[in-house]
Order: structure tokens, then sequence, then C-alpha cells
């Protein structure tokens, strides 16, 4: 009787609900789930729902059916066939662990089947997208929650019908399991172990930690010890009553802290779903479903590269339409204007003040909320840049905000933190315009609702796609446990004192999630092409010719170490150089003998913006084709030994992912590849020698040499500078030395007519330095003075062979020239 009023429920509740699932928006993770999760089409299936529901299982049977999956239906009776599926709900598996059921018999005839396996894969059906408040009524009720009954459920679904989110994932093989236990039964609970660890680790991923009032985290904030004795401090030091000093604490803590709304985040993603298909011609993404396994077992810090203010917004639209919670994300404090200011911390931003070293309280109310958000277990954002790449290139990472994160999460004993680098690329940054301008001098605009309003012009524009891919992560501890000895005892919870080598620790995670990001950078087609059109003499080269170097260049991609995590979107050459054309506005200069193409005046210039987002990726071979500008013969040991000297250089610069000592590896297979491109030939000897000089290839060979030009010469300004500096034997101090770096390039620009504006950077030449004082060719006084090594002549002549003719003349006459430092004086 009861089997039969159960099985006319179920029933009457298909038919009422049909209408509500018909009408049922939904998204899937991963996309096209039997191919990402590679399940086999001729074995059973079963899936497992976390709670007993039927509307969650009525909306499996029609994502199932839309997605061409098996579809799921009862297991009362009999185990599912070849190609079928079954389905069951978690709670079903803890009732046939201590009785019999239908379920433990189907189990038994299961395992006493050699021959028969059958995958489980785990389903998670959410209504919504909010975690709910932990102090909220009105979310509680309507956010989706495992505990709800069957009306509860039936209003959350009803109100949250067009945002719904299934997660599938990996299979579970129910042979698998038996075979590690042989008991059926103990099999079974470590299934049911597996499963219900699968369910958490989903939803912590789609939905975060319950969240609390924005009042509620201030009060925390203000409550913290280290808070407290700031702000007792603060009234001492500025001679204030205790109420001011914390009234102060108050005015920063509101200043910072997020008031993160699901509602918002909504709402964002269906503008910015707008505003991406108006603005870009698509999102490629790369790297997801690594990132979504990760986020089941860890704490996410995103650690993405910074080229636009479309950067966080990007970043957390993919993550959402991908089925994992936005982060809270560190939002310069510029961006705290109407209207933007409140929408952006709806959307998750905290705000943070460019400089507020020497404001002690400040510092400790910043800390605390920080330390609130890694103890909760919030992903978190921050671009550890710390401001907008105007050229392109990655900007040497600054380290405050990750050491205040690394030092909360090993403090607090959190779940293991994973650091993730995220390369964010465009086809063209619609802010370079604006770049172009600060770095001809032009002030920085100030952000504000005028300037959004100006902003709505790029919605008429196409500006290419845009690319987010995700990079190898680092795990904190794991590093932790590799280079901080007894770092737990150390970094004890409550604690205030860090290991003296921790600021050295931060700043290794730092570089190597630079060099992460341009490991898992994207070989877009403008940058590419923007590679080979820079490089040719006054960026003009004829149409055939530059899709032979832009094929080139695509080719030696495939020499790329660990080439998997590479993306390359266009592998065509014609299609690469058709999709850019446009976008980059190189203009076409009709001939009888073939079209030429120019990057001529401002359009060529904001086109080093493209090339430097991707020039890292062939630097290595780049710097082989240099080897060759005075040579047109060398042995393979005498390229390996110029690479070996010089790749500490290219590394600082470019942040290459490979250390040194992998350095002779990696140039050999680059050797090998440009050999069977013909950029390189092998002679009788053995030896190597550049194509010849009519040849296709030598074209492409010497376009390659010039795209580390200015590289190169670079680095030869500064060792033959530090060289005069030593014969005239004055006091050398090093921020006059750095100066008188970007003065020389600053010249030689003009007189060379280079228009790029890194090229006289002063954080370059900076980059330089360090890599001789590592390499111990100069040492560094505690003063900032500069202490040269002889050897630094050798390296100077050496330097000079890789120019060219115009550009080493140049440099000997700017130098003779030159006026004494007044250092040597």
């Amino acid at each position: 009787m009861n089997e039969t009023l159960a099985a006319f429920g179920y029933w009457l509740a298909r038919v009422l609900l049909r209408p509500l699932i018909a009408v049922t928006k939904y998204r899937v993770a991963p996309e096209a789930p039997a191919r990402a999760l590679g399940l086999d089409p001729a074995r059973p299936l079963c899936y497992v729902l976390p709670q007993k529901s039927w509307i969650d299982l009525f909306a499996l049977e029609r994502i199932c059916r839309e997605q061409n999956l098996p579809r799921p239906q009862r297991l009362v009776f009999h185990l599912p066939g070849p190609g079928q599926a079954g389905f069951l709900y978690l709670p079903a598996l803890a009732e046939a662990r201590g009785r019999r059921t239908w379920l433990s018999q189907l189990l038994e005839a299961a395992a006493r089947r050699p021959g028969y396996d059958v995958q489980i894969v785990p389903v998670s059906i959410y209504w919504g997208r909010d975690p709910g408040q932990e102090t909220s009524l009105f979310k509680l009720i309507f956010a989706d929650s495992q505990q709800a009954g069957r009306l509860r459920k039936l209003v959350i679904a009803a109100a949250n019908h067009r945002n719904v989110f299934a997660n599938f994932g990996a299979p579970l093989w129910y042979r698998e399991q038996l075979a590690r236990l042989s008991d059926p039964a103990r099999a079974q609970r470590r299934l049911e172990r597996a499963l219900n660890l699968h369910f958490l680790r989903a939803r912590s991923a789609a939905l975060g930690p319950a969240l609390l009032r924005r009042a509620v985290v201030i009060q925390d904030v203000l409550a913290a010890p280290a808070v407290r004795r700031a702000v007792a401090l603060e009234a001492q030091r500025r001679g204030i009553s205790a109420a001011q000093a914390q009234a102060r604490a108050r005015k920063y803590a509101e200043e910072i802290a997020a008031d993160y709304s699901a509602a918002t985040v909504r709402v964002l993603e269906r503008v910015l779903a707008y505003v991406w298909t108006r603005v870009f011609k698509g999102v490629e993404v790369r790297g997801m479903e690594r990132l979504r396994e990760l986020a089941q077992a860890h704490e996410l810090v995103y650690l993405p590269s910074h080229r636009s203010h479309a950067d966080y917004l990007l970043l957390s639209y993919t993550l959402y339409q991908a089925g994992l919670v936005p982060p809270h994300i560190a939002a310069g404090v510029n961006l705290d204007f109407w209207p933007v200011g409140g929408i952006l911390r709806r959307g998750g931003a905290f705000y943070i003040r460019r400089r507020f070293a020497g404001d002690a309280l400040y510092t400790a109310v910043f800390r605390a909320y920080v330390d609130g958000l890694i103890r909760r277990g919030y992903a978190i954002e921050f671009f550890p840049e710390g401001g907008r790449s105007r050229t392109g290139r990655l900007l040497p990472p600054k380290t405050g905000l990750l050491a205040m994160v690394a030092e909360s999460a090993l403090r607090n004993r959190a779940r293991r933190v994973a650091l993730v680098p995220v390369f964010i690329g465009y086809d063209k940054v619609w802010e370079v315009g604006s770049y172009f301008k600060e770095l001809r001098g032009a002030a920085k605009p100030r952000e504000s609702a005028q300037t959004l309003l100006k902003a709505t012009k790029i919605l008429g524009r196409s500006y290419g796609k845009a690319y987010v891919s995700f990079g190898e992560p680092q795990i904190l501890q794991d590093r932790a446990d590799a280079e901080l000895p007894n770092w737990r005892e150390r970094l004890a919870p409550g604690g205030e004192e860090r290991p003296a080598e921790f600021d050295a620790f931060v700043r290794r995670i730092a570089d190597e999630n630079m060099r992460r990001i341009n490991a898992a950078a994207v070989a877009g087609p403008v940058g590419v092409v923007a590679c080979a059109l820079l490089a040719a003499p006054l960026r003009a080269a004829a149409e055939d010719e530059l899709v032979e170097q832009v094929g080139h260049l695509l080719e030696l991609l495939d020499a790329w170490p660990e080439r998997e995590r590479l993306f390359v979107p266009e592998r065509d050459a014609r299609a690469a150089l058709d999709w850019a054309l446009p976008i980059a506005r190189i203009r076409r200069v009709p001939h009888p003998w073939g079209d030429l193409l120019v990057a001529g005046g401002r359009d060529g210039v904001l086109l080093t913006y493209n090339r430097n987002m991707v020039q890292h990726l062939f630097a290595l071979p780049a710097l082989i084709a240099s080897l060759f500008r005075t040579r047109g013969i060398l042995s393979e040991e005498a390229i390996l030994t110029g690479c070996r000297a010089l790749y500490p250089f290219l590394r600082t610069e470019f942040f290459l992912p490979w250390p040194a000592a992998d350095c002779e590896t990696v140039a050999r297979g680059f050797l090998e590849r440009m050999q069977t491109s013909g950029l390189l030939l092998r002679t009788a000897d053995g030896r190597l020698r550049r194509p010849d000089v009519g040849s296709r290839e030598f074209s492409s060979f010497a376009v390659l040499g010039r795209l580390v030009g200015e590289t190169l010469e670079r680095q030869a300004m500064v060792v033959l500078l530090l060289a005069d500096e030593r014969h005239a034997g004055g006091r050398l101090q090093r921020e006059k030395f750095e100066q008188d770096c970007r003065m020389l390039a600053e010249r030689m620009a003009v007189l060379t007519g280079r228009e790029a504006p890194e090229f006289f950077d002063r954080t370059l030449f900076a980059g330089y330095l360090d890599t001789l004082i590592e390499v111990g060719v100069v040492t560094q006084g505690a003063e900032g003075e500069l202490a040269v090594d002889a050897r630094v002549a050798r390296i100077a002549e050496r330097s000079l062979e890789l120019l060219s003719d115009e550009s080493r003349q140049t440099l000997r006459q700017l130098l003779a020239r030159r006026r004494p430092s007044p250092a040597s004086l």
C-alpha cells in the first residue's frame, strides 16, 4: 500500500512539475560531460544524488536527455545494463549499511558477477548559487539547502529555476572499490564515504562558505587582538581618546570590507554576458577542469596578470560560468567611486590603498580582514603586479599582500592553499590608447563616473577575443615544508613573529608565480603577427612573406617545454593574419607584385602591447638566431654556451619558466625544431649555419633575430656602462647608475627612432643589474654602492657582437660623447 501511494505521488509530482522543469535554465559542468569525464558508453552507469529530491531527479532527467547522456532509471528490480543508467540517492547507501535493503541486494548481485562493472557518477544540482547568510532568515529560506523539506525545496526551485547549476563529478568504478576491499559491505561503506566527501567539496567549490553580514565582519575585525592593540597605540601616539582611535579603525574597516551579494553577482553575470558579446568575439578559457578538481580540496588564491580593468570582471565571470564561486577581490581604493564602488563591493571587491606603510592602524585592520577571509575559507584574488601593465609585459611582483595571505594561511592551519597563476590576455586591450598617452608623459586619468560614461564607447567596437588560462598552482604548505624549516612551530596561531627568512620565501613564491603565468600564456594570433611585423624593417612586409614568417613562429611553439599547457588558438598562419588585420588596424598597401602590410604611426606603437604579451615564447630561439649576427656558422656547443651565458638575463626580463639548469635542454629542443623548419642547416662537419640570404627561410630567421634586439641592446648598455664606470674608477651608486642607464636608452631611442615605451623602462635595467649581482659580476654594498668585477669588460665586448652594426656604432658613439658621471669627478 505504501509503495503504491509513493508511486502515485511520484507520478503526480512528475506531471505537476513538468512545466517548471521545462522552463528551467541550467548550466552544466564540465561542458559535454560524457566526453570530459571519459564515460564509457558501452558500460552501465549509475547517477548518485546527494539527497532525496524528486525535483532534482526530474531536472537530471532533462539535463541527461539534452546532454546526450543515458537517462536515469529506477534500480529497484534490476541492475542497469550496457548503455543504460540507473540512479540512487546517497541516503539510500546509508540505509543499506545497517540492514538488508533492495540496494544492498543489488550491490551483492553486482559483486557476484565477475564481469560486471558500473560507472558511479555523483551529480549535484544547485538551485541558485547563493550559499546563504548565517544571519539572514530570507536567504536561509530561499538559498538551496541539503536539509530542505519537500515544500521548501519546491519554493527554492520556483524562486531559482532560471539559475540552475548541475555538476557532474568524476566517475567511480564499483569493481575498483570492490577490488580494494573484497567484502561488498566494506566496499559499500568506502563508496559512501567517498561520495559524501565529494558532495561536501563540490558544494564548497560551487557556492563557497556561508556569508556573514558586513556589519558582523567589521565587528569581527575590530575585535581582533592585533587591532585592539593598534587602536591603543594610535590613541597614545596621536594624543587622542580611545573612542576616537576606535572610530578611526572602524572607518578603515568600512573602507576595506566587501559586501558580497549572490544576487548582485547574478545580475553582474547577465550584464557582463551582454558586454562581452558586444566587445569580444569570444572568451577562450583553458585549464578549468584542473582548477575545478583543485577547488574541491583547496582554498584558492588567484594571482592573475593585470593588463586591463576588465581583468577582475572577466575572471569572476569565467569562474561563475564554470560553476566555481567567484573570489573576494582586492581592488585599488581608486575604484571606490559612485556608482561603481558599491557595485564592485557587492560583487566581492574589498578595497586596498596603494600605500599604507607607516600607518600601523590601517595595516592592522587590513591584516585582520584578510585573516578573516582566509579563516572562513573564501577564495581570494589579487594582482601581484600591483597595477595594470602599461606595456603588455609582466611587471615585477609586489609582495606585501602576498606576505599577508601566506602568513595568515600558514598560521590559521586552514585547508591547503593553492596559489593559482592566471594568464589574462586580449587581442586588443581597450585601454591601450590611454596607456600610450601615459607612457608619453600624460597624467593617468582619474577613475570617476565621468570616465565610466566615456568608456561606454567601447561597446561599439570589436576587440577580438579575450583569453583566460589557469596555470600550474603552487601549494603554499608544500612550499613551506620545503623552504621554511619548522614553520608550524615558528608560525603558530595567534603569533606575530615571522621567521627571518619569511620575506625571501614570499619573494621566491611571487617570482615563481609570474613565471607560471607566462608558462600558461596564450599565443593569440594578434600577438604572433605583431612579433613578426614589428621585427620587420620599418614595420612593413610583403603579405606573402609575413604569412611565411608567422608560420615559422607558430612552428617554433611546438618546441616550447610542457607544450600541452601552451594554448595556440590559431595554428594556420594565413588565418592568424586575416584575424589580426582589422583588430590591429594593419594598413594594406596595394602593389602589382603583391600587397604590402604596414603597422604605421600610432597603430604600430600600440601593436607593441600585443607583441609584449607573447614575446617571451620566442625569446630563446630569438637569442639563438642573434648569435649568428656576426657569424654565419657556429658549432652547437658555441650556441649552447651563448645561451647559458645570456639566459639569466632573458629569464629576468621575460619571467621564463624553466630554471637556468634546464636552459641547455630547452635550447637543444629549439635547435631541433629550427632545423626541421629550415631556419638552421646542418653542415657536413656537424656545425650549424643560418639559411642562405636569398632563401625564404632567411627572411624568417632575420625577423626572429631582431625579435629580442631591444633586449640585447639594453643588456649591452648595462654592461658597457659598468665597464666604463669601472675604468673611470669613481664611486658608483646603484640609484645613479640606473638613472644613467635610462638616460642612455632615452637618447638612443630618439636617435634610432625607437617608439616602444618600454625600451627605457628603469625596472628592466634594475632587473639586469640584479642578475649581474646574482652571477657575481657585480656586488652591492649596504648603502647601494656597486663594485664591478673585471670580467665585465669581456662581457661587454661579447654583448656588442649580438647587436646590429647600426646599434653597435650608435652605442659606442653615445658612450664616447656622454658627459662624465658626477660620481667619477
